[in-house]
Formats: C-alpha cells, sequence, structure tokens
C-alpha cells in the first residue's frame, strides 16, 4: 500500500489529471553481497574478491501503471532503469531496462518499445536461477534479451494456450533514417500452461546490417522449454539452437551452436529452497580447421527466505571451457544482448570474442536481496 502512495504521488507531480485516473506502482530490486570469482584466465593474476550489487538480481527501480478506458479497454505503460547500487549516482548511464506502452483487452496486449525477448522470458522461467547471476544459464546459452522498438503482441489465454508475437525495424537501437546499422528482427513464441506444467517454444530471425560484425548477415534461433513443479522439487530445461548466417564464402561457414540447459528447485522447507543446474554450449566447426568452441556450467545455490520480499542467497558455479573456446570465443555468433560466456554475467565476455580477452571461470557469492 504505501509503495502504491508513493508511486501515486510522484505520478501526481507529473500530471494531476493522470493521478485522478491512472493506478501508479512503484516497484524494484536492491541486492548486495560478497562476491569471489576465480583464476583469470589472461593472466592468472588470483581471485577477485569484492562487495557488489545485483548479484542474484539486477538493482532496479521502475513505475507500471494502468488506466481504465472502458468496454474493458485499459492503456499500460512500464518505465524501468537500473540502479547503480555500489557506485556513484543512483543510476547507471545508458542502463535503460523494459520502456513501453500500450493497450490491454479481450484481444490480448499490444504493446511498443524496449521490451524482454520471448526468449529471455521463457528461459528465466525454466532455469532454477532465473536466468540471474553466478548460477544463470545466461552465463552460457547465447541469446537475446530485450529488443529496441519491439512492436509486441500477447494473445489471450485459450484454455492454457498463449502466444506472443514480436517486430522489430531497430532492435538494436542504432537507428538512422535509411534503417541500416541495425537489426530487422521477428519473433513468434508459442506456450501451453496447464496446472504445474509448462511447455513453450521460440523461434526468432534478425537481418543484420552493423558494422561490428561486417560478414554476418542474418541469424536465426530455435528453442522448446518446459517445466514441471512437482511440488518438492520443479524441474526445468531448455534446448536450442542458433544459426548465424556469413555473407563470406569459401573456408568460413555458417555458425552453428547448439545449446541446452537442465535445472531444479529442491524445496527443502516453505523459506528454503536448493538450486542446481548445468548448461552447455558447443559450436560446430564453423572453418574446417577442427576448431570447436565448448563451454560448460555446473551451478549450485540456495535461498533462505526471510519473507516473501527479502532473500538471503548464496551461490557457486564453475565452468568448463575447452581450448578452443579460450582462444576464439563462439567464433561470429553475434547476439543482440551481448554479454554472455562466462561465470558471472556482470563480467562476463561478448561470445564473437576470444575469451582470453576477459574471463572468470568459477564464482562463489553470498548476499541479500530486497523486492519491492
Amino acid at each position: 500500500m504505501q509503495k502504491k502512495l508513493i508511486a501515486l504521488a510522484v505520478a501526481g507531480l507529473l500530471s494531476a489529471p493522470a493521478f485522478a485516473q491512472s493506478n501508479v506502482t512503484l516497484y524494484g530490486s536492491i541486492d548486495f553481497g560478497y562476491v569471489n570469482l576465480g583464476k583469470n584466465a589472461i593472466d592468472g593474476i588470483g581471485n577477485r574478491n569484492a562487495i557488489d550489487s545485483g548479484i542474484s538480481k539486477n538493482n532496479r527501480i521502475g513505475f507500471k501503471g494502468t488506466e481504465d478506458l472502458g468496454d474493458g479497454l485499459k492503456a499500460v505503460f512500464v518505465l524501468e532503469t537500473g540502479l547503480s547500487g555500489d557506485q556513484t549516482g543512483m543510476f547507471k548511464d545508458g542502463n535503460a531496462r523494459q520502456t513501453y506502452a500500450g493497450l490491454a483487452g479481450g484481444f490480448g496486449t499490444v504493446a511498443f518499445g524496449r521490451q524482454y525477448t520471448p526468449q529471455h522470458l521463457f528461459t528465466s522461467a525454466v532455469d532454477p536461477f532465473g536466468k540471474q547471476g553466478l548460477g544463470s544459464a545466461g552465463n552460457v546459452l547465447l541469446q537475446d534479451k530485450r529488443l529496441n522498438n519491439l512492436a509486441a503482441y500477447i494473445s489471450p489465454n485459450w484454455g492454457g494456450f498463449s502466444f506472443i508475437a514480436g517486430w522489430t525495424w531497430n532492435g538494436l537501437g542504432e537507428e538512422n533514417w535509411q534503417n541500416n546499422g541495425d537489426a530487422r528482427i521477428w519473433a513468434i513464441a508459442p506456450s501451453f500452461t496447464w496446472e504445474n506444467l509448462f511447455v513453450g517454444a521460440n523461434y526468432h530471425s534478425a537481418k543484420l546490417n552493423f558494422s561490428q560484425a561486417p560478414d554476418v548477415s542474418a541469424l536465426r534461433a530455435y528453442d522448446l522449454y518446459a517445466s514441471y513443479d512437482f511440488g518438492f522439487v520443479k524441474v526445468g530445461g531448455t534446448i536450442g539452437q542458433r544459426v548465424t548466417k556469413k555473407e563470406v564464402t569459401g573456408a568460413v561457414r555458417d555458425t552453428k551452436v547448439l545449446q541446452w540447459m537442465l535445472g531444479a528447485t529442491f524445496k527443502v522447507t516453505a523459506s528454503d529452497s536448493i538450486l542446481a543446474s548445468y548448461a552447455r554450449a558447443r559450436e560446430n566447426d564453423y572453418d574446417n580447421a577442427g576448431v570447436r568452441s565448448k563451454l560448460g556450467q555446473w551451478a549450485i545455490g540456495y535461498e533462505h527466505a526471510l519473507t516473501k520480499r527479502t532473500v538471503l542467497y548464496a551461490q557457486f558455479a564453475i565452468q568448463q571451457q575447452n581450448d578452443a573456446f579460450r582462444q576464439y570465443g563462439f567464433g561470429g555468433s553475434i547476439t543482440t544482448d551481448a554479454p554472455v560466456g562466462s561465470v558471472a554475467s556482470s563480467y562476463a565476455i561478448n561470445p564473437s570474442t576470444p575469451a582470453a580477452t576477459a574471463d572468470y571461470r568459477r564464482g562463489f557469492a553470498v548476499g541479500f536481496r530486497h523486492d519491492f
């Protein structure tokens, strides 16, 4: 109740008429803890020890709201940004998260702006770590998290079936009047939920035209997801393939990465949970030279809920990287959401660059998180 009053007061300062008609909610997360990251692959300088923020969940603050337009139609919006936490200044520069507006009704929801991809939403749903922190499946799987200028449609629920569809001409935000130097991306993601079962699929395709990868013309992603909650344990997993198309021909072929994750959340008590997962990505021999990068990650975690909003946690993860990955990364496998491929997403590398540029191969963290 208190957070709604605060948010409504802020909205009232911006627009008195909107205060009377809209329901606005303030929300966010604050996360602090101790982190130890293992051997640095560049020079083996030893461990990194630090008090960090945004470990198990990125620090953020946001406003979300609805306005009843009558006849079952509502206006909806979200404004969200990242918080620095342990650094100078409250807000992270250039750390816009979700920012969109739309209409919702019996037909579903149509929204426009910077939004999460279905791939990210479904992976977060089946990953025990919620695709956050040292144990995140996103440290291994090449995925796209958010897209700019996205027009998205979320269907109603028809007996458990629903789907998400999206399109953007400027998915990377490097827009100009010719729409070059950017990416045209579309996605379709159906899902089915029945009692404790969730099954989903994702396909998205991108035509790329940007200077960071002049020899890459397109990418396609195919993913399947499933989870089931047995009560004492929830199991989940995903498997997919990412294909990066090359404009150049000859020795260099299309890059294909097969990637998957299996995980489980064991409910020890009403307040205590043990999290465990294994994620793996393997590249094809894309240049006929025996280069086949491989990356795997084991992760385990523990969470104790002091309340529904305040959690104590511990996480440990260790990666298995072959020589090809440490030398080349995933050669030419471009993501629109960069860094993945390292033990902690906050310290990760871009998968299209050699892993030796910045890479920690194991990590331990303990901290506390509050959601409001």
